[in-house]
């Protein structure tokens, strides 16, 4: 994630001038070089002829090749930041590579002196059939480089990191899309572009063959800057896809011949890691779980559980004493800036759970622990933070703060700032949802009962829920982050916007967020698992990240019972989980966006447009019967076990 930064508007206006000047040579090459090739190089601006023609040709080739290689060395970064002024140059490093690499391309192909040999020049359907090849080997190239991240493969990242106010941020190596079936789709699609242009000349036969020979040997550095960078996390992925050639993933799981400590090592014991260790602990699995936190969370986060998660919680006899502690929210009350605009109420959805149930997070995580408590194989650590993993193809070590314990899986439940997803070198895209909160827990004197209630109005939002004990959660929305605010904003706030009179001597607590979204790119690497917000985050308004957690650690429990207890492969099981969970988790994470976007709208024009839509189509069209299902995330895919094809465990 990108911390903020301050740039003055002369490097901010220098930074889009670098990326616009980037961005068009890059549009300039790429259409060069498609006419260029496709039409076997006939075209030149510089016309020598014999001996000179062929060393200028050769002289293009290689200053391509050694120039690429060139840029990309140590060497090379610290000469393009030395090409950008006023201190921009190590920002725009991404910018000046994809705007020099683009010259490179328009000096060979412009400058490319042709032999005006012809050996062949297909027609008819021959060539409509090479047309095509050389189409779908551009396109494979076009995916491959969004697969590596196409905001550094042309230089968006460092112009646009400036324009927005942002240090660049660089994500590790990527593992999915094209790199799961090779290593360098890059270099291969560039290849296939080579040899499948259709006229064929001497010189298309030199550029092809002197630019293969580059593609399958500048790789090799590549891979070893990697190795340096990435360490044994860029060594796993090596020995499991092919370096080139496009293949089948290899498996690289052993079976574990020798003693471990634990079967299954979970880092993060909060509302997910304690579900998790319980499905496992139920099945006499040996389970580990540490967490770095040695006092419970000063501020109650998660508080709505959906019927879903009431069902996987009943797997675990555990849905009784959650609800006896809980309160039921039937109804949820919206408010407009004219006033009442509909009810989303739970009392019509389907199953026995029909309601919302509120409850803080910390009584969630009492109720777990003590379920935890009645399991002998069962071992939670407190106090201790996750330094170091190793893992090979047979065990995983986890090593922090003097403890080293081996087990046959380790699982991060460690939360958005993951650590054990950072020790994985994951790749996570993600960003700032561009709205901030105020969260504070108040007793609760109004007349709103056991009733959710929204207010959206043009000065911004306004949430409340009831808790137990007599206490209500109040939510607003504020124009910008609040660090250090006094008590007293939120009840002003909500004088102002719901009408309602909130004692500040009532308040108990308060905490402001600035919610964002992140999906790690894969949910595992070799023996280590990501799970819950270490896997996915998404914005708290709504529930539905807690929620979303729960279902992944009882798929994953399935998951990890079916190998270590019925001897099933783990790839295979691993990739459902990681397919089924990313929909989930995209899912829930596109519905809170939406909401999130709707609901934060300010003036009086976008309040007026929102409560017309809300009020006309929302509560009295024909999604109004969706409502209650939509917002207790029934129709989330796979919320619960049940909703997993029984394919996934064949």
């Amino acid at each position: 994630m990108s911390a903020a930064t301050s740039y003055t508007p002369a490097q901010r206006y220098t930074a889009l001038a670098y990326g616009l000047v980037s961005h068009g040579l890059f549009l300039a090459s790429v259409g060069v070089m498609f006419c260029s090739l496709y039409n076997g190089l006939h075209f030149s601006l510089l016309h020598v002829h014999g001996g000179t023609a062929a060393l200028v040709d050769v002289l293009l080739v290689m200053q391509f090749a050694l120039g690429h290689t060139l840029l990309l060395s140590a060497r090379g970064r610290r000469f393009m930041a030395r090409l950008a002024p006023l201190g921009l140059g190590s920002i725009l490093s991404t910018t000046i590579f994809a705007g020099l690499a683009s010259v490179q391309l328009l000096v060979t192909f412009l400058l490319w002196s042709s032999s005006d040999i012809v050996w062949w020049a297909p027609h008819g359907l021959v060539k409509g059939g090479l047309s095509v090849l050389y189409g779908i080997s551009w396109i494979m190239l076009a995916k491959s480089m969004s697969d590596a991240g196409l905001d550094t493969q042309i230089g968006i990242l460092g112009w646009r990191s400036v324009w927005r106010g942002e240090k660049p941020s660089y994500q590790p190596f990527t593992r999915t899309g094209m790199f799961r079936y090779s290593r360098q789709p890059i270099y291969a699609s560039f290849t296939l572009i080579l040899w499948t242009a259709p006229v064929w000349t001497p010189d298309h036969l030199v550029i092809a063959m002197l630019w293969t020979a580059y593609c399958v040997w500048a790789p090799l550095l590549k891979e070893k800057r990697y190795r340096q960078w990435y360490g044994m996390a860029f060594e796993r992925y090596q020995r499991r896809v092919s370096y080139w050639f496009p293949a089948k993933a290899r498996s690289t799981f052993l079976m574990n011949h020798q003693p471990t400590d634990h079967d299954i090592a979970i880092v993060g014991a909060g509302p997910v890691g304690l579900m998790l260790g319980c499905f496992l602990g139920e099945q006499g699995l040996r389970v580990l779980l540490v967490d770095k936190r040695t006092e419970p969370l000063q501020h109650s986060q998660a508080i709505g559980i959906t019927p879903p998660s009431l069902e996987i919680l009943a797997r675990l006899g555990l849905d009784e004493a959650f609800v006896r502690q809980g309160v039921k929210i039937r109804d949820c009350q919206v408010h407009g800036h004219v006033g009442h605009l509909g009810c989303a109420s739970f009392r019509e959805i389907s199953g026995p759970h029909r309601y919302i149930l509120s409850l803080p997070q910390q009584q969630t995580i009492q109720l777990l622990e003590s379920r935890l408590a009645t399991m002998p194989n069962v071992q939670l650590l407190r106090g201790i933070e996750a330094t170091h993993i190793e893992q090979d193809a047979a065990s995983v070590t986890l090593i922090g703060d003097g403890l080293r314990r081996t087990a046959q899986w380790l699982v991060g439940c460690d939360g958005h700032r993951s650590r054990v997803r950072e020790l994985l070198k994951m790749r996570t895209s993600g960003a700032s949802y561009g709205c901030h909160f105020l969260m504070g827990d108040f007793i609760d004197r109004t007349s709103l009962k056991e009733e959710a209630h929204l207010w959206f109005t043009h000065d911004g939002a306004v949430e409340s829920f009831p808790l137990p004990e007599g206490r209500r959660r109040w939510i607003v929305q504020t124009p910008e982050p609040i660090t250090q605010g006094q008590h007293g904003f939120i009840s002003q706030s909500v004088r102002e916007r719901a009408g309602l009179e909130l004692p500040v001597a009532d308040q108990l607590n308060q905490s402001p967020f600035s919610p964002r979204w992140m999906q790690a790119e894969q949910y595992h690497d070799g023996r280590v698992i990501l799970c819950g917000d270490a896997a996915h985050l998404m914005s708290p308004i709504g529930g539905q990240g807690m929620n979303t957690g729960w279902a992944d650690a009882e798929f994953l429990a399935e998951v990890l019972i079916a190998i270590l207890q019925r001897g099933q492969a783990p790839l295979p099981l691993l990739e459902a989980y990681d397919r089924c969970r990313h929909r989930a988790s995209q899912t829930a994470t596109a519905r809170a966006a939406r909401g999130m976007w709707l609901g934060t709208r300010t003036g009086v024009v976008a309040s007026w447009l929102r409560d017309v839509f809300m009020r006309e189509c929302l509560f009295r069209g024909p999604l109004a019967k969706h409502i209650g299902p939509y917002f207790a995330m029934q129709t989330i895919p796979y919320n619960t076990l049940k909703a997993v094809p029984k394919k996934v465990w064949a």
